[in-house]
């Protein structure tokens, strides 16, 4: 039964990723990978779908009492997840404030009645079909499956967390290398009278820095633009939000000289 469980989890998840990539492809025309993890991944989908099976197995099939309890139960799901990111990673990911009827942006009635309706399909339509095809699999092969899928998803989940956790400390990284850039060009100014090699060690260093800190501008960049994609409505730390202003304010002196010259 756990395996069964696991596996459902993983299943839901990515059915998740999938409804919310081609919701937000479509709306904006161009692929996006939704959610929070860089692999096909929702774990609030699964989560969720784990929850509904939980609740609904000792209650009766009825259409209204599924939508109701879907959207009571999935938007206290959602609120959370909400409350828990931004706690932790100092990020709101979504904000329906300016939907009618939210509560602190986390969450909106608009949503729940999406939910309700989807807890419906889900019990109805979606979880008896994906059930009985679990149920067709051999403990032993779901137990393998399981092993390989998890290892996937815990690795995916370590890489993001740590590299989301450390974008502040990134930011500051390409600052302190900027400075160092200023000294090199600076020791360039001052190098009249030093011999052609300490002058060429000097340019040397300094576009190493240069390529150095320019690569790991390029990282940041699809890094956060990669959860903007995701997150459209997402609130930035002041840090990322600053970092990202300078590359929007360096794009528009660099525009406005070329339409200059």
């Amino acid at each position: 039964m756990l395996n069964n469980v696991l596996l459902y989890f993983i299943i839901y998840s990515f059915l998740g990723w999938c409804l919310e990539s081609v919701y937000k492809t479509i709306l904006d025309k161009h692929f996006v990978n939704s959610g929070f993890l860089y692999g096909p991944c929702c774990p609030i989908y699964g989560f969720g779908a784990i929850i509904m099976i939980i609740v609904f197995g000792a209650l009766p099939k009825n259409i209204f009492i599924i939508f109701f309890i879907s959207m009571i139960f999935l938007t206290i799901w959602e609120y959370i997840v909400g409350f828990i990111l931004e706690k932790i990673f100092k990020t709101k990911y979504w904000d329906y404030s300016n939907i009618k009827f939210n509560i602190n942006g986390r969450v909106c009635l608009k949503n729940s009645i999406y939910w309700g309706i989807l807890g419906v399909i889900f019990i109805f339509i979606i979880h008896p079909v994906i059930g009985n095809l679990v149920n067709i699999l051999p403990a032993s092969v779901i137990f393998h499956l399981n092993v390989v899928l998890y290892i996937i998803f815990i690795t995916d989940m370590i890489i993001t967390v740590n590299r989301i956790l450390f974008i502040d400390d990134k930011i500051e990284e390409v600052y302190q290398i900027g400075e160092k850039i200023k000294e090199k060009i600076s020791e360039l100014k001052q190098s009249e009278g030093l011999e052609k090699v300490s002058v060429q060690n000097i340019l040397e260093k300094l576009n190493d820095l240069k390529q150095e800190q320019a690569n790991l501008k390029t990282k940041l960049y699809k890094q956060i633009n990669r959860l903007k994609g995701a997150f459209p409505t997402m609130h930035m730390s002041e840090k990322i939000s600053k970092f990202i202003e300078q590359k929007i304010d360096l794009k528009g002196k660099r525009n406005k000289k070329d339409e200059e010259e």
